[in-house]
């Protein structure tokens, strides 16, 4: 830990501190070390980046342990008059952005209107029956388990806890109560699991749920669709897709589907282990017992249903490396280069 304590001792506000915190995370100290990792093999990358972490985390100590002082001394009781115009002389103001995962999902949406999909984005907190239990999830089923589903102190009428949705597939059930077949529907949103963070993997992430309810569903017809969806949204009129078995509960059979890695155009590469493919969707046909749940008879109506993985795709098509740093509050990050549009 590098002692930074020096730079904040005598800063009478929190502001002050912040603003030292900001200057001397972008100082050229840092901003070298930034340069050198991006021409750096490995390696060094590894010894740099370590580096750059060690930097940061011990500017935030020392700013963070100066504002618990500030603060304890305002706990005192010793009242300062707060003064507004600090912020309108010391900060410029600057027009905001859309988030990049707004934008992804912006354009994936105009392309499934193209083929008249309805749009729905429900509740964030919803009952088991409509997260779980509707879509055919047992109780007995691994996703609800407490290591993967945050549930709420609040109960419903049957005495189950709510909970934080864990997929959007919790919307299916509650959109056919208020709507007759035949419907095309996406629904989309943030959905919550207790996972530990990594490169792919984060607490809150963005799904993307296609759903298809008609007389007739074909799983031929549907796999052309995704497979034009795709090829619009990548811009690469010769990306392939391929499906593998799978099993979801909501349907029976269940696929899996890759499409040709976009960074490599199908060569193979380090994005894609050097397959060229990439894992990014899944689906099949709707389970009956789905049906029923849905309040129709499975005689009578069938159905598709099949999803991207919303954050994944908003990562591969910028070539962001991880999708935490979708939710980090970076602004640098957030701000886009130019205009807000991804075509």
């Amino acid at each position: 830990m590098i002692d930074f304590t020096s730079h904040f001792k005598d800063l009478n506000s929190i502001n002050l501190c912040l603003q030292k915190r900001d200057e001397l995370s972008n100082s050229e100290e840092i901003l070298l070390i930034k340069e050198k990792i991006k021409t750096a093999d490995n390696e060094t990358k590894k010894v740099l980046g370590q580096e750059l972490n060690v930097f940061k985390q011990s500017v935030q100590f020392a700013c963070d342990q100066r504002i618990q002082a500030l603060q304890t001394e305002l706990e005192k009781d010793n009242f300062q008059n707060f003064d507004p115009s600090f912020y309108q002389s010391n900060y410029q103001v600057k027009p905001g952005k859309i988030h990049p995962i707004s934008l992804v999902t912006e354009e994936i949406v105009k392309l499934f209107q193209k083929y008249n999909f309805d749009i729905f984005e429900g509740s964030q907190v919803e009952s088991q029956w409509y997260n779980f239990t509707s879509v055919n999830t047992p109780d007995y089923h691994s996703a609800r388990a407490m290591q993967d589903t945050f549930f709420a102190d609040l109960q419903d009428e049957k005495g189950e806890n709510y909970v934080l949705r864990t997929q959007v597939t919790s919307n299916a059930v509650k959109y056919a109560e208020t709507h007759k077949p035949p419907f095309k529907v996406v629904f989309t949103g943030l959905v919550f699991r207790a996972e530990n963070i990594d490169a792919t993997h984060d607490i809150n992430f963005h799904q993307f749920d296609c759903w298809i309810v008609d007389r007739k569903a074909s799983i031929s017809q549907t796999v052309t669709l995704i497979e034009q969806i795709m090829q619009d949204f990548f811009a690469w009129p010769d990306l392939k897709i391929r499906l593998r078995q799978a099993f979801f509960p909501f349907t029976n059979p269940s696929f899996e589907g890759d499409i040709s890695c976009p960074f490599c155009k199908g060569v193979g590469c380090r994005v894609c282990k050097d397959l060229g493919w990439i894992e990014i969707f899944g689906g099949g046909l709707i389970n009956p017992e789905v049906i029923k749940n849905m309040g129709l008879d499975p005689n009578e109506w069938q159905g598709l249903a099949f999803g991207p993985g919303l954050t994944r795709m908003a990562q591969f098509k910028l070539g962001v490396s991880g999708i935490s740093q979708f939710y980090n509050g970076n602004l640098s990050f957030l701000k886009p280069n130019s205009s807000e549009s991804l075509s």
